[in-house]
């Protein structure tokens, strides 16, 4: 038997493995690209394509990150403003 054989039927058995795991995931990419290209939004948990809300409903749906903005710019100002407490090293 040659010896190069194992090694071949290694990378082989390899490359079906990996093709087997590589189809769904190429898959997925293959429809998130056709759904955003569509002007779709994809839900990742429920793996379907939505349409995109427009107008009022897309600024209802953009709640949770005008809220993150508006938190974060309150921790900036009142971090800004408010002084700092300076602690009173004892030397003994």
């Amino acid at each position: 038997m040659n010896k190069g054989i194992p090694y071949l039927l290694a990378a082989l058995s390899t490359l079906t493995v990996s093709a087997g795991w590589m189809a769904p995931v190429l898959a997925l990419f293959h429809r998130a690209y056709a759904c955003l290209e569509a002007g779709g939004g994809l839900d990742l948990l429920r793996l379907r394509c939505e349409p995109r809300p427009t107008g009022l409903c897309a600024l209802l749906a953009a709640w949770p990150f005008w809220m993150t903005a508006a938190a974060t710019a309150l921790v900036v100002v009142l971090a800004v403003r408010l002084p700092l407490r300076r602690r009173r090293v004892s030397v003994a």
